[in-house]
Parts: structure tokens; sequence; C-alpha cells
């Protein structure tokens, strides 16, 4: 069936279990639960493997985000009730080990491994500087090191134009270079971007900057998509800009 069927079939099971257990149908309900379980972790499954789904029909569409989203349907409020009551036999309503391990087999170590992981984690050097960056950079840093080694080359890019973002801020407020603001995140609502990269850079460095944020936004603005050596070399040159910034500031 379509996802928009099943999802469909799942909202007429749980209206099925409310109205069993308003009736006192026992007997039904039984059946019923059972049902909603099988096709909700199915629903799940699939879901698993879609990060974009297509459902034109509002009540599937509001099933689906319900199961996914944590709120649940009422059912799934019924079960975790019937739980909490004790009922050890009440079967899981997502995914036990032996599944979780098979879905990871299917879905993960089918196209990446450990091997992988470390091998584009090698692939970049760590921000060098001589005092300490703020965590928050570095936290940042290791976000893209990570999305880079996993694949995500989209999200290297927007992580790397993040991270020069709050590289300059914490720039402009520790050298007091906007006096009248004191607040970082106020700083970039006050200031346009431009304002900011002209405050804390100049000459050769501005125009790498101007360049490299702008190729940043390509990726981010959805104008193209990234590759492993545009990410690698969109992280180094990332790194080198902070780290220049930087060192021409002493900080």
């Amino acid at each position: 069936m379509s996802l928009t069927e099943d999802a469909l079939n799942l909202a007429e099971l749980d209206r099925r279990v409310v109205r069993d257990i308003v009736e006192g149908d026992t007997e039904d309900l039984t059946s019923a639960l059972e049902s909603y379980i099988t096709l909700r972790r199915s629903l799940r499954t699939r879901l698993l493997e879609e990060p974009v789904s297509t459902v034109e029909d509002a009540d599937a569409a509001v099933a689906l985000r319900k199961v996914c989203d944590g709120e649940g349907l009422p059912t799934d409020g019924i079960i975790k009730r019937l739980r909490q009551s004790a009922c050890e036999d009440e079967p899981e309503m997502e995914f036990d080990d032996q599944e979780l391990w098979e879905l990871g087999e299917q879905l993960f170590y089918s196209w990446y491994s450990h091997h992988d992981y470390v091998t584009g984690l090698a692939e970049l050097r760590p921000l060098i500087h001589r005092s300490p960056i703020p965590d928050v950079v570095s936290r940042l840093v290791r976000q893209i090191r990570d999305s880079y080694a996993f694949q995500q080359y989209d999200a290297a890019y927007a992580l790397c134009r993040t991270a020069i973002e709050v590289c300059i801020r914490d720039i402009c407020v520790r050298r007091n270079l906007f006096p009248d603001v004191g607040d970082k995140i106020v700083l970039f609502e006050k200031y346009q971007w431009s304002k900011l990269r002209n405050k804390v850079s100049e000459g050769v460095l501005r125009d790498r900057l101007t360049a490299h944020y702008r190729e940043l936004s390509t990726v981010l603005h959805g104008r193209k998509a990234a590759a492993r050596e545009s990410a690698r070399y969109a992280f180094e040159e990332t790194l080198q800009i902070i780290e220049e910034l930087y060192r021409a500031h002493e900080l």
C-alpha cells in the first residue's frame, strides 16, 4: 500500500482502539492493538528511509506527523499506560534490539562503516591557534568535522559559515569594536554582515573572507550542492580565515 493509505489505516485503527475502550469490547481491542502496533512499526521503518514524504491527504499527514514527532495518537497513550500497568507481554511500539541491528545493517552499514568515519575525520585538521578558542567555535569545528566524516557535505558548508559568523561576533565583542552593543546576538541583529566583516578585516584578508562567505552561501541557499573535495577545501579555508582573524586582533 501507499504511505498515504497506510497512514489512513493507522488513523482508522486508532479510532477503533478508542471506540473499543469506550464500548468495552475487549475482544476486538486486543486485535486492534496488535494491528495498530504492527502497522505503526512498519510505517516508522519506512519513514527512516524517506527524508521527504509526499502525502497529499491532510488526515494522513497529520497522523504521520504525530507518530513521528513524539506527540503520538491517542492509542500511543493507551499503550503507554498499559505498559506502565505492568502489562509486560504488551509488544513494543518501536524497535527491539534485533530490529535495530537489522535496520542498522540496512540503513547505515550498507553504505557506511567505522573505516569511512575515521578516514573522513583524518582528512581534516584541527583548528590550531596560540591561545584558547571560545568553546562555541570549538564545538562548531567539531560538528563540521563530524558532518564531513559522515559525508554530510552541505551541512559542513552551512556550519563553516556559522563558525565564521560566530568568530566575527566574538572578535567584535571582545575587542569592543561596537561600543554601543555588548551582546553577541544583538550585534548580528543590529549590523549587517558587511559592516561586521569590514570592522574585523581589511585588504587581502577581507577579500578572501568576502569570497569565501559568498561561496559558503551558495550551498546554504540551495544554489548548488557540496561535494567531498569542495567541502574539504571549504573547511580548510574556514580554519585558515578564523586563525588569521584571531591573529590579526591578537586574540
